[in-house]
């Protein structure tokens, strides 16, 4: 019985179509025999596998996969070419119920599992979207590099199984497949959530400007660019006391309030770190729900209050650092992009702002109709080293005009200043929590 699957292998691997190639068209009894639950470090429950008369969108037969609940449950086949470089496209119709998270992935002889940026480019690997409903797939094969290669056999040898995997599906749900084939004509290329969206311009609140990315706002603003001494919490409270104190002269009623969790008795912040890097393999990271940046209440600041200064402060958790990453001695850019949805600490991920309920893209990277986040930056500045600061007068405007909502900010970088772990509001370290200090001035 092995010596037929290899010899069937070999088949594949040497028989070139010159055109597309139906890789399953689920018709026959082999189609659905060659498919197994995978066997991986993390138990899965059994997916059931088997054919189904609905949601044909080729022949008469489609494949019904029906799930018991778990994390990633995976199905595999060996039963694909060794030798996918003639075709560029993955293509097949995808029925699913609700909104949901689905993969595809080609392992080659070479290719590594587990976490990291070598392991996930020796794999080919795809998540899509989907959509209640049908959904017609158009996977690209010619991935640039941030989104894994991992399909050239002089790199990794030849293709030896290919996997679909679902995330965290519900115990008893069911998806339908139809028609996985192997095109020659290109698709377009997946959004790399690192690069600025054609045509998505950010507006820099407190500012004219209009910008493409954070990369693009550093640029115009390097010049500028003043180099940063390194001041503690206490030092960076004093000055913005100072600043309050003569803030008071014009307006004698302002106050200042600070908000930071566990201080005063204040418990406002939520907080919680996406890692939203490519390539597509990396899910185990995308997945992953830890502290590190934040969304925060100013419920305590009363209706109609005028916001005279605002200073959000970061403590970096390590502050080591190479010569080109020292934010204390090269320009660096920090911007606060204000969220659009009700995202829930505990459940947010690259993948999903809540339970069941996913961005419109990796890493809420949506700009488009309804989007994940606004294309506005709430505020924008340079970091330092070890405690960063931002100017968010605009950000506390922008929440308390009674227009918008507060569903918090994502701070991100241009990577020149790479914090790689900052104080959340869980820290044992109260003073070095994320803290907001606003002056503001009562409604008479």
């Amino acid at each position: 019985m092995r010596i037929l699957v290899l010899s069937a292998l070999a088949l594949l691997t040497f028989a070139q179509d010159k055109g597309d190639r139906v890789l399953f068209d689920f018709e026959r009894d082999e189609d659905v025999c060659s498919w197994m639950n995978s066997e991986s470090a993390r138990k899965e429950p059994p997916v059931k596998i088997e054919f189904s008369d609905k949601e044909v969108t080729s022949g008469r037969k489609s494949l019904k996969l029906t799930y018991s609940g778990g994390h990633w449950p995976t199905i595999w086949t060996p039963r694909v070419p060794g030798d996918w470089t003639p075709w560029k496209t993955l293509a097949c119709e995808v029925t699913v119920a609700r909104s949901c998270l689905i993969g595809f992935q080609v392992i080659a002889q070479k290719s590594v599992r587990g976490e990291g940026w070598d392991a996930g480019m020796t794999c080919w690997t795809v998540t899509e979207f989907l959509k209640p409903g049908r959904n017609d797939l158009r996977m690209t094969l010619e991935s640039p590099e941030w989104n894994g290669g991992g399909l050239n056999p002089k790199a990794v040898g030849t293709v030896r199984t290919f996997e679909i995997f679902f995330y965290t599906p519900h115990s008893g749900e069911t998806i339908h497949i139809d028609n996985l084939r192997l095109l020659r004509a290109p698709s377009l290329p997946h959004t790399n959530p690192f690069l600025p969206q054609s045509g998505v311009k950010f507006r820099v609140l407190g500012t004219d400007l209009e910008v493409s990315g954070v990369a693009e706002i550093r640029e115009k603003l390097h010049s500028k660019w003043k180099r940063a001494e390194s001041r503690s919490v206490d030092q960076v409270e004093a000055d913005f006391k100072a600043h309050y104190e003569k803030l008071k002269a014009k307006h004698p009623k302002a106050v200042l309030a600070t908000f930071r969790d566990g201080e005063n008795g204040y418990s406002g912040w939520r907080d919680a770190y996406i890692d939203s890097h490519s390539p597509d393999s990396n899910t185990a990271g995308r997945e992953r729900n830890t502290g590190s940046t934040g969304v925060y209440e100013v419920a305590a600041i009363p209706t109609g209050s005028t916001i005279l200064a605002a200073q959000f402060i970061l403590v970096a958790d390590d502050a080591q650092f190479d010569k080109e990453r020292d934010p204390r001695s090269v320009p660096t850019m920090w911007v606060a992009e204000a969220c659009n949805r009700p995202w829930v600490e505990s459940d947010v991920n690259a993948y999903r702002y809540a339970k069941d309920k996913f961005w419109k893209q990796v890493g809420g990277a949506h700009y488009g109709d309804d989007p994940d986040f606004l294309p506005i930056y709430l505020a924008h500045g340079p970091g330092n080293a070890p405690v960063s600061t931002w100017d968010f007068t605009q950000a506390v405007k922008f929440w308390t005009d009674g227009k918008h909502d507060n569903n918090g900010f994502f701070l991100h970088g241009d990577s020149y200043h790479y914090m790689g772990q900052a104080h959340y509001r869980e820290s044992k370290s109260v003073r070095s929590r994320p803290a907001l200090l606003v002056v503001y001035e009562p409604r008479s």
